[in-house]
């Protein structure tokens, strides 16, 4: 073998290696990915149900509400990255709408006299329990929405 035949050899088998390692790599990368992707849906599942289980909390409403303003913070946070709302869908435009919409509700003192319609309360957390299960339930999304407005 000649010269070049040894070179071609030697570049073609640290292609194979370097072309193996980066699809080991990436496939790594994938991975974790969806790790994260899993846990972010599970955290905003997870805030949906804190938000609902603060306001049955049996304490003063002020308390009942800083707390369920801290949990709409974070289900508005996670929103964006949550895979509910990764398509450009009727789903994930309710999702985003109720998500941030939750949390400029408990910003605004002015609804923290929602206590004083134990109906209205009772639907708001009633579609937040069906959406901590199910947050892609455009039903009860939309029934959520109309609640905030």
């Amino acid at each position: 073998m000649n010269t070049n035949n040894k070179f071609l050899i030697v570049l073609l088998t640290l292609l194979v290696f370097s072309n193996g390692f980066i699809f080991i790599k990436m496939n790594g990368i994938e991975n974790r990915f969806e790790k994260l992707q899993r846990e972010i849906d599970s955290n905003f599942k997870e805030g949906l149900r804190l938000l609902s289980r603060s306001l049955k909390k049996d304490t003063d409403w002020g308390t009942k509400f800083d707390l369920a303003l801290s949990h709409a913070s974070k289900i508005q946070v996670l929103s964006d990255n949550t895979s509910y709302t990764s398509e450009n869908n009727e789903k994930s435009r309710i999702i985003l709408s109720y998500s941030y919409m939750l949390q400029s509700y408990f910003q605004d003192s002015q609804n923290s006299s929602i206590d004083e319609n134990k109906q209205e309360l009772e639907e708001l957390i009633r579609c937040l329990d069906e959406l901590s299960s199910n947050p892609s339930n455009i039903e009860y999304g939309k029934k959520l929405i109309s609640l905030l407005r």
